[in-house]
């Protein structure tokens, strides 16, 4: 299990070293997403100051603790499905700020018609979700927490103004390990120069040979008379051919290119 060097919590002052399981949200990610659900807080609510929280592993007792008391909406997806988690106190202050109805929090649960309003304002927060389900099918649906599998990690928005609110993505299925970068445009190495080195004969000298060289030394080379030379890049061979001169410059007329090799 690859694990992540993270700081506890402060005692006497000092904040051990510990490790952590590593979460399978790249941090990159969960800023686009951050970005997507900030730009529809600030629809409902206007201007507003977020925090993203780090992305984390969660264990199964974590996430039971997370959803106790919470509103969930799934979304599900292709990749994974997406869970909104809202602390119950923090669900009514957000209808109740969409409504136009104030801060301050009456007792007792949201009402049919908050909740009603609630799915609305997750439906579209979860339209940020695309860089996570990759495939986003429709919702989300309110789910209890006992409906859908403990989520493996786990990534929160605080809210500080202008109201105070946390707003909790739940990942249910670890993603798969991003996939290599994208490549360059070919033109992009045009002004990149290498250092080639053409092969037109070979053989094997021992050390004790070797060390005996003197000028007029005969060297016994393996390569057949007329035998094509090898162009190399490093240990790697670019292309077959013939070594000459041009001009008075030496040269190599390529013949054919190695597999694997794109001209």
């Amino acid at each position: 299990m690859i694990a992540d060097a993270n700081w506890g919590i402060a005692a006497g002052g000092v904040r051990a070293l510990r490790f952590v399981p590593r979460a399978s949200v790249p941090l990159e990610t969960a800023c686009v997403v951050a970005n997507g659900i900030r730009e529809t807080l600030r629809d409902l609510l206007g201007e507003c100051e977020l925090v993203l929280g780090e992305p984390a592993a969660l264990s199964p007792r974590a996430w039971e603790l997370l959803a106790h008391d919470s509103l969930l909406f799934l979304t599900r997806g292709r990749l994974t499905d997406v869970v909104i988690v809202l602390p119950l106190r923090d669900a009514r202050r957000l209808v109740l700020r969409a409504f136009g109805e104030g801060d301050e929090l009456p007792e007792g649960a949201c009402s049919a018609l908050e909740l009603h309003a609630l799915e609305r304002i997750a439906a579209r927060c979860a339209a940020a979700f695309d860089p996570l389900c990759r495939g986003r099918g429709p919702g989300p649906n309110a789910v209890r927490g006992h409906e859908i599998p403990a989520c493996s990690a786990y990534f929160d928005l605080r809210v500080r103004s202008p109201l105070p609110l946390t707003l909790g993505i739940g990942i249910v299925r670890e993603l798969p390990e991003p996939g290599p970068a994208s490549l360059l445009a070919p033109r992009a190495l045009d002004g990149v120069t290498v250092d080639l080195r053409a092969v037109f004969a070979e053989g094997i000298l021992d050390a004790a040979g070797f060390i005996e060289l003197r000028p007029g030394s005969v060297v016994k080379l393996e390569t057949k008379v007329g035998a094509p030379a090898s162009l190399n890049l490093g240990a790697g061979r670019l292309a077959t051919g013939t070594a000459g001169v041009v001009a008075s410059h030496t040269a190599f007329l390529v013949h054919g290119v190695a597999t694997g090799v794109h001209p």
